[in-house]
C-alpha cells in the first residue's frame, strides 16, 4: 500500500504535469534557479536579486535545486529534488517499519499524516525535509557518535528552524537524562553559532522578527482549524478559484468530518498517554532513557504551537511546525491502542486513494495552470481573497496554482520581458535595496 502510494503520487506530481503543483513549491523551484542563475547568468538576475549574506535555517532546498540546475533545466531540477524527498520518505517509513518505531498501520499514519500531510500539499518542501531528517535520526538513534550528531544538526538547521528547535531540546535532553553521555552541546556548537549569526543580524536589520497578534477568538480558531489540518483530507483549489468538489459537496462534507475526527482521535491518544504516565506504564516502544526528552520536548513543542500566531517571526503557520514536528515524535517513539491505530489508518488509507484521484483528475481535465495575478494586486493576502471569492468550500483548501506565475516562467523563460518577484522575502535571496519598487 505505501510504495504504491508513494509511486503512484511520484507519477502524477512529476510525469503528469508540466511542473509539480505543491503550492508554494514553485517559489522554491525559482528561487532555486535565481541561486543558480546569480552565478552564471548575472547580466539579468543580479540587477534584481542577491543573495542573504546570512546562515538562512531555511535554504537546503533552494541550494541543492540550483546545484541540479547546473546539470539539468529549472523544471527538471524541482521534479528531481521532489523525487529524492519521495524516496527519503518512503525510506523513512521502512527503516521505522523495521525496527519496529513504524510497525503495521503506523507506516500508513506516518505517510499520509506527516511525510504527505498538509505541510506538503502546501510546498513546505524545506520543513518537510527537516521533519524527515528529524525522524530518521529518532529512529537511527543506536547509532550515536558526533559525527552523526553535527551531520543531522547541520541538515535540519539548513531545513527550517522549527525542526531544529525541537531536534536541539530533545537531542539535550537525551544526552542529559542518558547513562551514555557524548559532549552533545559541543556537536550541536557549529550550527549554535550560525543560529546566533542568523538572529543577530535579522534583529538588528530593517526587517526584523514580526510577530501577528490575534484576537482571543482568532487564535481559538485558528488553533482549532490548524489541529484539524492534520487530518488526511485535502480540497485541492483550481486556477479558477473554484474547489475541485464544487458538484461533490457530499464528499467535500464527509472529508470535513473525517479530519475532525482524527482531531478525536489526537486528542484520546495525547490523554491516553497522559494517563499512562501517572499510571506509571510504560509507553514507550523501545524501553531506553528518551522518556524524559521525549515528554519535555513534546510538551515543550506543543506549548510553542499554542503560543505562535498566525505570522511570526516573519514565518506562516509557525505553530503548524511545531504541533507537526510534536506528533512526529510522539507517533515514532509511543505505543497506540491497536484500535487507534486501525481506525486512524484506515481513515488515512482511504484519503490517500481520495487524494491520489484528485491530482489525477487535476493533471487531467486542467487546460492551462496560469493564474491572473494582476499587476496591482502583488500582496498574496489580496490574491488569496480574489481566489476564494469563487470557492464554495473555505476550509482544507490547498490553493495549488497560487505560484503558478513562477513555473510558468520556469518553463518559458523566453517570454518574460523581466524575472518575476519573489513573496517569500524571508529566505535565501532577496530582492536589491535598489528594487524595492519591484515588489
Amino acid at each position: 500500500m505505501t510504495i504504491f502510494f508513494v509511486v503512484a503520487l511520484g507519477g502524477v506530481l512529476l510525469v503528469l504535469q508540466p511542473f509539480p503543483i505543491l503550492h508554494d513549491y514553485p517559489e522554491w523551484m525559482y528561487q532555486g534557479h535565481i541561486v543558480w542563475a546569480l552565478f552564471f547568468d548575472t547580466d539579468l538576475f543580479a540587477s534584481y536579486f542577491e543573495l542573504v549574506p546570512v546562515p538562512v535555517p531555511n535554504a537546503i532546498s533552494q541550494v541543492a535545486i540550483a546545484l541540479l540546475n547546473i546539470f539539468v533545466t529549472p523544471v527538471m531540477a524541482g521534479k528531481i529534488w521532489l523525487a529524492v524527498y519521495l524516496m527519503l520518505a518512503l525510506s523513512v517509513a521502512i527503516i521505522g517499519t523495521r525496527r519496529h518505531q513504524l510497525r503495521g498501520a503506523k507506516q500508513v499514519i506516518f505517510l499520509i499524516t506527516i511525510a504527505f500531510g498538509p505541510g506538503f500539499f502546501n510546498g513546505y518542501i524545506n520543513f518537510q525535509y527537516g521533519v524527515l531528517f528529524f525522524a530518521l535520526f529518532v529512529i537511527t538513534d543506536s547509532q550515536r557518535s558526533i559525527v552523526r550528531l553535527v551531520l543531522f544538526s547541520l541538515l535540519i538547521y539548513f531545513s527550517h528552524a522549527s525542526v531544529f528547535a525541537g531536534f536541539v531540546i530533545f537531542v539535550v535532553l537525551t544526552e542529559l537524562f542518558g547513562q551514555r553521555r557524548i559532549p552533545a552541546f559541543f556537536a550541536l556548537l557549529p550550527t549554535l553559532i550560525l543560529l546566533l549569526w542568523y538572529s543577530t543580524v535579522k534583529l538588528i536589520s530593517d526587517t526584523g522578527f514580526n510577530v501577528s497578534v490575534d484576537s482571543l477568538k482568532q487564535w481559538i480558531q485558528y488553533k482549532a482549524y490548524t489541529l484539524a489540518k492534520q487530518g488526511p483530507f485535502h480540497n485541492f483549489i483550481q486556477p479558477d478559484g473554484q474547489s475541485l468538489l464544487t458538484d461533490l459537496h457530499g464528499i467535500y462534507l464527509l472529508g470535513f468530518v473525517l479530519n475532525f475526527i482524527i482531531v478525536l482521535l489526537i486528542g484520546y491518544w495525547l490523554l491516553s498517554l497522559g494517563y499512562a504516565l501517572l499510571k506509571r506504564r510504560e509507553i514507550l516502544i523501545h524501553s531506553d532513557s528518551r522518556l524524559a526528552a521525549l515528554i519535555i520536548t513534546a510538551v515543550v513543542l506543543l506549548i510553542l504551537y499554542l503560543l505562535a500566531g498566525s505570522n511570526t517571526f516573519g514565518v506562516v503557520n509557525l505553530g503548524e511546525r511545531f504541533l507537526i514536528t510534536a506528533l512526529m515524535l510522539l507517533l515514532l517513539l509511543t505505543r497506540m491502542p491497536r484500535w487507534q491505530v486501525a481506525a486512524w489508518s484506515v481513515v488515512c488509507a482511504a484519503s490517500g486513494v481520495v487524494t491520489l484521484v484528485s491530482l489525477f483528475v487535476l493533471s487531467q481535465t486542467i487546460d492551462s495552470y496560469s493564474v491572473d495575478r494582476s499587476a496591482d494586486s502583488k500582496e498574496l493576502s489580496n490574491f488569496v481573497g480574489d481566489i476564494y471569492s469563487n470557492s464554495r468550500h473555505n476550509y482544507f483548501n490547498h490553493r495549488l496554482f497560487i505560484y503558478a506565475n513562477l513555473g510558468q516562467y520556469l518553463l518559458n523563460s523566453d517570454q518574460f520581458d523581466e524575472p518575476p518577484p519573489i513573496d517569500h522575502q524571508s529566505s535565501i535571496v532577496r530582492l536589491r535595496d535598489d528594487n524595492k519598487s519591484h515588489e
